[in-house]
This record gives structure tokens, C-alpha cells and sequence, in this order.
């Protein structure tokens, strides 16, 4: 029977250490012990560990002034721990009540240097794969390997959804960099490569929260700061050191792929640099990227290995709005063309405008597939109305980089929902002109309006409740469906209603939407 020691670097996490505490200590494979540092807590992080370890001896609690990052922590706990596998434990997330259990089950027998378990993202509503992992298939099925047999573990580097056995990290001399960001990176990814035997569990599942608000975001909620690039760049430079220092080098090109997806990641924020910053990102990042082996690029994810390196191209060349562009639509569009594959419509960016310039350079494609991140739907209220016999709803709806040049290409359907049950109507608006939107992508006959008789609504309200209302847009056979609310433009102190009935009334939610109230 193998002992797990568990070891959680805690830093102003009150919120969240109890949830994390009890599901360890509630595990039906009772954990050896759990070492707790303390990485000077200003909040009462601190406290919560003394009323745990005062409950339960095999809770050792470690108080240190803070070291500024995991690293320092989490190697006081490799050094204090004495069971067969150390599990690295964040004090925001949680793990299922078998999760040890279902870890070791399979994996014992085959003695691996480390097991790598499934992993769900969650927040106070909902649950989820990472979409990265979900795509590779990582967790599919139980299986014996290694990094270069499945190259595509590079993907998955955080140190929590691991069990790491404690001779494989003393023998190899494994520990964290101590004082960085992204010091997890360094250390899998060595683990990784020294690793001869790694399973994955498919059937144990770690719980990792995408914490809500802003004032307590983790390090990899923080991908903004500039300093993040810097530490990102120095911990690339010493797992290269690493590799040529253990005779490795030859397979540099499997944390190459997984270089090129931090630093264009990063990128989706250089707008929020300041102006030296940016100039600063570009130097710097091309400098580490002149550096790496280029067979990388045949081992980025398969899904969207064209995307990926057409955002290199744009990094590579400087082309900073095309960088920022291809991540977000905050800043504005760029040019796309649809095409449809196997009957389905395709949105590519149409980048056929720097053919001129950049055409001879080996990253350059004239097209490449847009993220279904990026096509999202808008439905924006212009103005709406009602009385004793009809209500009436007017604006535009459209689906980002989808052009609209006929009317044939659109429809748009207006649907009311009786919130709290899947009681809903349909009605078909009319489609006219509106105003381009911006500059590059077109939105003629996005307009809407739709005037309903208040007596074909009437089986929604006849008990009360609220109706909330969206719009199901289709351009091209892509179909979305969002709701109805206000544009930026607009203030919702003041928005464009008008009632004038005696029992229903229009009204804006909280959240910018738009609903029917009886």
C-alpha cells in the first residue's frame, strides 16, 4: 500500500482552504499526511490551517514569510515529505472523494514515476474540460507511456493533477524554481522528460477552480503583467539548460510546440502593455524564438496547427493588431471570407491582403480557420415597446466576421422563453438594412423588428413569471442564439423602452438584458 504525502502551498486563499482541506481529508484512500506552508498569508489563510491541524495530527501546518511565488513552498514540502508519491495540491481546488483511490488502482502495479490524472475546470456554475485537453484526447483511456511516446502531455503542466513518486524527485534532483511565475512549467516539464514510466488515469479527477471576480485572480489568471512574459521567457531558457545538461536536447522540439503556444498566448494581451512594453515583447520573445527547433511546428495541437502558426507569423513580423485580432475581437476585426466545407459553413481569416509583403515567408498562409471562440453571436435593442394589445422589439443581431451582403444570407427569429421552464414561442422578424457596425465586416439587413399580438403570448404569462428574450441568428447555415440586451452605446439608467401596458412591462435585467415582467 503506497503512502501519498499532500503537499498545499497556501497564499490568501480564506475563501477556499476549507472546501480544499475536506476533500483530501475525506478520501476513501486515506492520505499518509498533508504538509501545509503557509506562504505569509496577510488574510486568515493562517488560521484556518492551526483549527485543521489541531483536529487532525497528521495535518502538518508550515507558517514562512511570503517567498512571492509556489515554488519555495512547494519544495519545503518535497524536502518534509516521507510517503511513496507526493501530490501537489492547490489550495483553491479540489478533488473528488476517490480520487487517490482511483489514481492507484491501476497505476500502482505498473511502479510509474508519475501518474497524471483527468482534470475538470469549475467555478460556482458549472463545470468543464479544458478546451485544449478535450481536443487532444488526453484523458481518453488508462494508459502506460512516456513524453516522447505522447508528446502531447507538454499541454498539461501543471504539478496538481499528478501523483509524483518521491524516489523518482530525490534520485533525479527535481524541485522548483523558487521567486517565478510558471516555475510549474520548469518542473513538469523536467519531470516529464526524465520520467520512463508516466500513466494516465482517466478515471481519478481533479477539480481546478477558474476563480470569479478580480481581486484575488491566480498566476495564471494574470497572463497580462508584463513580468509573466519575462518569467516565461527565463523558465523556457532553463528547461533548454536542462535538457542539454541530461543529453536531451534532440527532443527540445516537444516543449518548443508548447513554447509557441505560451508566447502567442500572451500576445492576446499586448494592448494591455504599455507602448515600451509591447516593443519590449517583440524583441525579446523573437530573440527565445530564433532559438527553438522548427520541427516544433509539426508537433502543435493538429486541431488548429494552421491557426497557431499564423499567429507566429504574426508575432514573427511584428504585425501587432493581426496578433491581438486573431484572439479577441475587442480591438476589431480582421477581413474573413466563408466558405462551406461538407455542406457546413467555414469562417476563415481572409489574409490574402499581405500576400504583397509577406508572401514569401515559410508561415504565411493566405487563409486560416477561425476560432468558434471568436464567432459569437451580438443582439443589441434599439428600441422597444409595449401596450394592452401588442409589444414591439426593433435592432440588429449578427455573428462576428460573418459578412452580409444579402438578404438571403440571414434570418433572424425571435424567441421568448418563460425563465425556469422550456415553455417558449417563436416569432419570425423582419429583416431590414442597418448601418455597418465597423468598418471591415459587413451588416447589411441585420436590422430586425417584430410586432407580436399580446393575446400569442398570452399561455407564457398566464400565471406570472418573467419571459426573457433572445434572438436565434442564422448566417450562411451557422445558427447562434443570444439575448437580447443593450449595446455599450446605450445607457441602462435610461434604456429605449416604453410601457404602456397595465400588467406587462419591459424591463433590463442586471445583466443588460431584456425581459418581460408581469
Amino acid at each position: 500500500m503506497a503512502n501519498i504525502s499532500v503537499v498545499i502551498p497556501v497564499y490568501n486563499v480564506e475563501s477556499y482552504l476549507d472546501s480544499c482541506l475536506e476533500s483530501i481529508i475525506n478520501q476513501t484512500y486515506p492520505v499518509h499526511e498533508i504538509i501545509a506552508v503557509n506562504d505569509g498569508s496577510t488574510d486568515q489563510s493562517g488560521q484556518i490551517l492551526d483549527k485543521w491541524a489541531q483536529k487532525y495530527n497528521h495535518i502538518h501546518v508550515i507558517h514562512q514569510s511570503n517567498s512571492g511565488a509556489p515554488g519555495g513552498p512547494r519544495n519545503r514540502g518535497i524536502k518534509l515529505a516521507t510517503g511513496d508519491y507526493l501530490s501537489f495540491i492547490d489550495p483553491d481546488d479540489v478533488i473528488e472523494n476517490d480520487y487517490y483511490e482511483s489514481a492507484l488502482k491501476n497505476a500502482i502495479e505498473n511502479d510509474p514515476d508519475i501518474i497524471v490524472t483527468n482534470i475538470l475546470k469549475f467555478n460556482s456554475k458549472k463545470k468543464w474540460m479544458p478546451p485544449t485537453f478535450k481536443k487532444l484526447g488526453l484523458f481518453q483511456q488508462n494508459q502506460l507511456t512516456s513524453l516522447i511516446n505522447t508528446p502531447n502531455l507538454i499541454h498539461n503542466l501543471g504539478p496538481a493533477n499528478k501523483l509524483f513518486k518521491q524516489t523518482f524527485l530525490t534520485a533525479n534532483n527535481l524541485h522548483f524554481l523558487e521567486g517565478y511565475a510558471y516555475e510549474d512549467v520548469h518542473f513538469t516539464s523536467c519531470c516529464y522528460y526524465l520520467a520512463e514510466k508516466i500513466y494516465i488515469c482517466k478515471d481519478a479527477t481533479y477539480y481546478w477552480r477558474r476563480r470569479e471576480g478580480t481581486d484575488n485572480l491566480s498566476i495564471t489568471q494574470q497572463k497580462h503583467l508584463f513580468q509573466s512574459v519575462l518569467d516565461r521567457i527565463k523558465i523556457h531558457k532553463y528547461i533548454d539548460e536542462f535538457l542539454e545538461m541530461h543529453h536531451l536536447i534532440e527532443y527540445r522540439y516537444i516543449k518548443d510546440s508548447r513554447a509557441i503556444l505560451d508566447f502567442i498566448r500572451h500576445g492576446n494581451s499586448l494592448y494591455e502593455f504599455t507602448s515600451e512594453d509591447q516593443s519590449q515583447f517583440f524583441e525579446l520573445v523573437n530573440a527565445y524564438l530564433d532559438t527553438i527547433d522548427k520541427k516544433a511546428y509539426e508537433y502543435l495541437p493538429p486541431y488548429a496547427k494552421r491557426y497557431y502558426l499564423t499567429r507566429l507569423f504574426f508575432l514573427r513580423n511584428r504585425l501587432d493588431f493581426e496578433l491581438v485580432a486573431s484572439a479577441t475581437s475587442d480591438y476589431g476585426f480582421l477581413p474573413a471570407i466563408t466558405k462551406n466545407t461538407d455542406g457546413k459553413p467555414k469562417i476563415l481569416f481572409d489574409l490574402k491582403y499581405l500576400n504583397s509583403d509577406y508572401g514569401n515567408d515559410e508561415l504565411y498562409y493566405d487563409e486560416a480557420g477561425v476560432p468558434g471562440s471568436l464567432i459569437t453571436a451580438n443582439a443589441f435593442l434599439n428600441k422597444g415597446l409595449i401596450d394592452n394589445e401588442k409589444f414591439f422589439l426593433s435592432g440588429y443581431g449578427y455573428i462576428d466576421y460573418m459578412n452580409v451582403y444579402r438578404k438571403e444570407q440571414i434570418s433572424i427569429n425571435v424567441l421568448l422563453q418563460k425563465r425556469g421552464s422550456d415553455k417558449e414561442l417563436t416569432f419570425p422578424a423582419e429583416l431590414h438594412p442597418s448601418p455597418e457596425i465597423n468598418s471591415v465586416i459587413n451588416h447589411n439587413y441585420c436590422g430586425f423588428s417584430v410586432e407580436v399580438p399580446l393575446q400569442q403570448i398570452s399561455s407564457l404569462m398566464s400565471d406570472g413569471g418573467i419571459i426573457d428574450i433572445r434572438l436565434s441568428i442564422t448566417i450562411d447555415g451557422l445558427k447562434k442564439i443570444k439575448r437580447l440586451g443593450l449595446s455599450n452605446d446605450l445607457d441602462p439608467q435610461n434604456p429605449p423602452i416604453e410601457n404602456h401596458s397595465a400588467e406587462l412591462e419591459l424591463y433590463i435585467t442586471k445583466k443588460g438584458n431584456l425581459s418581460i415582467k408581469k
